[in-house]
């Protein structure tokens, strides 16, 4: 469907076109359109995706690790699939699913390159924004390697977190199960960290409020 005037608003503040002239984000997004998801519908999973970005229009997406650890929620205006486009794996390191009735405009490899071609400061956009990622990554192998549950668990915290929140969806239960530990370590490990004044809780939301 085409795109309506409210979504080519909120796609004109994506990064890639923070620095494109308003007559050339025109030109250059004239022939893109939304896809729309009804909620569970699975966008992107370890063998099925796109070699394209997509930026989310309307609803909300979850990124899980397998099927039950949630990494993020992506909202309008968020992306995802970046870091896929121009690498030849044959596999997506996460699934993307509709949380909600959403809509997803995407950017295809080609449409990017030849972006690139015509407005270089776009892939100096998109190398600056794989940088952030690559250093969320980092933050993620570390959790890995944590010496504690609290420090595992914090680590995770750091970089799951979206505007200083983290959403439990699945429970803490199933949060323990994704980082490898207990319901006892991991209760004492939020015990712990809102007990420093780290972290509060708020039933299934984790807000993060400082220390470390």
């Amino acid at each position: 469907m085409p795109l309506t005037p409210a979504q080519r608003e909120l796609l004109s503040r994506c990064f890639l076109f923070e620095g494109l002239p308003p007559e050339g984000f025109g030109e250059v997004t004239g022939g893109l359109s939304a896809e729309v998801y009804p909620a569970g519908e699975v966008i992107y999973s370890p063998r099925r995706f796109r070699r394209a970005m997509g930026v989310v229009l309307e609803g909300r997406l979850a990124v899980l690790k397998g099927k039950e650890l949630l990494l993020k929620t992506l909202g309008p205006g968020q992306c995802f699939g970046a870091a896929a486009i121009f690498c030849p794996a044959e596999d997506y390191v996460t699934t993307v699913q509709a949380r909600e009735p959403s809509a997803v405009v995407f950017l295809p490899d080609q449409w990017l390159v030849e972006l690139f071609g015509a407005y270089p400061q776009a892939s100096v956009a998109y190398i600056a924004f794989l940088s952030q990622r690559i250093r969320f990554l980092n933050r993620k192998i570390d959790s890995f390697t944590a010496p504690s549950a609290r420090e595992t668990l914090y680590r995770h915290l750091l970089a799951a977190e979206v505007d200083g929140r983290v959403e439990v969806a699945g429970g803490y239960s199933q949060l323990a199960r994704g980082l490898n530990m207990g319901r006892a370590s991991l209760y004492r490990a939020l015990d712990a960290l809102e007990g420093e004044g780290v972290i509060r809780r708020e039933g299934k939301v984790v807000f993060l409020v400082g220390g470390g």
